[in-house]
């Protein structure tokens, strides 16, 4: 067994994992109805917005379920969206704000707590295609000569 694939699979039984998927599945479960809806209301001539928004949420769930990184970077840039156009819509009016961006922004909490394990997770991806190519024994075998360690 190779000791990289080793530690992908710890990984996978860890609470860590189980809450990420757990988070990403939410998101997919918020993010589709508002895809849908948000395309129903592009075709009844109103804004393109949620169509956006669910769209960057089941990205986001998408890649996070995948343990990718580019769940949190759709998530992120799906609230940054919705914070303009929240501020675009409401105006610097903080109340209407808040109550509009708490939901949003408590899930970019937990997406930010989610990183840690969709880093890990994507290093050690990189780890095992990078020995599966041989990179690592080629690359060990021209930095561990004899030579060089004299």
């Amino acid at each position: 067994m190779d000791a990289n694939n080793g530690s992908i699979s710890a990984h996978k039984g860890g609470i860590g994992y189980w809450a990420v998927i757990a988070l990403a599945v939410v998101i997919l479960c918020v993010g589709m109805p508002i895809f849908a809806g948000g395309v129903w209301l592009v075709m009844l001539g109103g804004s393109v917005f949620y169509a956006a928004a669910g769209a960057g949420l089941f990205l986001a769930g998408f890649f996070m379920i995948r343990m990718s990184m580019a769940g949190f970077w759709f998530y992120l840039l799906t609230f940054i969206g919705t914070a303009a156009w929240t501020f675009d819509d409401v105006g610097a009016h903080g109340e209407a704000l808040f109550q509009r961006l708490v939901v949003p922004m408590v899930i970019l909490l937990l997406v930010l707590l989610a990183v840690p394990c969709l880093r890990r997770r994507g290093v050690a991806i990189a780890r095992k295609r990078a020995s599966d190519a041989g990179i690592g024994a080629v690359s060990h075998g021209a930095f561990s000569s004899r030579e060089r360690n004299a």
